[in-house]
């Protein structure tokens, strides 16, 4: 029985405030699926914590976006969609792939496609054999043989993780990641501009700015070594060093003073009051300054330090 009900039919009524009903009914929803959230939130992070990560990959097309899509289906549980937006993916990568490889090997299907990039040399024979169980899977999905249909909730949830895995190892063997030992400061400033950009996109399974700080924290981690994190359970971090002023913005909210650390060479926004701005003005303090000062951050859910604020006054050197 399939029974499709989630909204009341106003239209048979004639209630003269019938919007308003229809608002507080969407409201009443926000509220259902606010609760299944909260009861559902571990289990989709530990779900999303089973996905392999493969670092960062240059070359990208359409393809990536069914990859996103089915990362996000199979971590709210919709495993079977997230079948099928692998399958169609790797169709799409294998496609671009060909491309870049110069094979015109289009309008073939993807078993014809998958086994002439093998005889060509263009994959190995692993890539080839991911490329076809990923290619099964698809097939059982879409055709919703008796054989998909009989599967239980645990076989399909193996299913889907096992082909998100396969296509993104494919995806990272054959169009390559990048080594992030060898990368120039320019290009890991643009991966950082990107991960920005994609979370202050629509598009889905992006979190904000909090999933900004998460990533940068282990692209950092992955190219230096260094861990961004505290680690110290969220105690307070202070730090004193001469910095030369880069900006004083009196007319953002909050009030902003961007400052480099001239020992390290790393840059940093300190969040002021109109108290503070007041102090820096009265002390002659201009851009291009250098100044001593001391500032403390309070760490954030993943011990990083985020808004840093002054801790004692900033004092004028030379």
């Amino acid at each position: 029985m399939y029974i499709d009900s989630k909204k009341f039919d106003y239209k048979k009524f004639s209630y003269p405030d019938a919007d308003r009903l229809i608002e507080r009914d969407k409201r009443a929803a926000q509220d259902t699926y606010r609760e299944w959230l909260k009861n559902s939130v571990e289990a989709i992070v530990e779900r999303q914590w089973e996905i392999d990560d493969v670092g960062a990959i240059e070359q990208v097309g359409d393809f990536v976006k069914l990859l996103k899509e089915a990362e996000c289906t199979y971590a709210i549980g919709a495993f079977t969609s997230s079948i099928a937006l692998v399958g169609i993916c790797a169709e799409d990568l294998c496609r671009f792939f060909s491309v870049n490889a110069g094979h015109n090997l289009d309008s073939q299907t993807q078993f014809n496609r998958v086994n002439n990039l093998l005889r060509h040399g263009a994959i190995s024979q692993d890539i080839a054999d991911k490329f076809h169980t990923i290619r099964d899977l698809r097939n059982d999905c879409l055709h919703y043989n008796q054989g998909f249909k009989q599967k239980d909730l645990n076989s399909l949830k193996s299913d889907a993780l096992s082909a998100l895995n396969s296509i993104k190892a494919i995806y990272a063997n054959i169009l390559g990641v990048i080594d992030f030992q060898t990368v120039d400061p320019s290009k890991l400033s643009e991966i950082i501009i990107t991960i920005a950009g994609e979370a202050a996109s629509s598009e889905v399974g992006t979190l904000g700015i909090d999933e900004v700080a998460s990533r940068t924290r282990n692209l950092f981690a992955n190219a230096f070594g260094i861990d961004l994190s505290m680690n110290n359970s969220g105690t307070p971090v202070y730090k004193t060093s001469i910095y030369k002023v880069e900006d004083i913005d009196a007319e953002s909210d909050p009030l902003e003073l961007t400052l480099t650390d001239t020992i390290s060479g790393f840059p940093v926004i300190v969040d002021i009051t109109t108290d503070e701005l007041k102090q820096i003005q009265d002390a002659n303090i201009s851009e291009g300054d250098i100044i001593t000062a001391s500032l403390v951050s309070k760490p954030n859910n993943l011990e990083l330090t985020g808004i840093w604020q002054l801790w004692s006054g900033v004092r004028k050197l030379g």
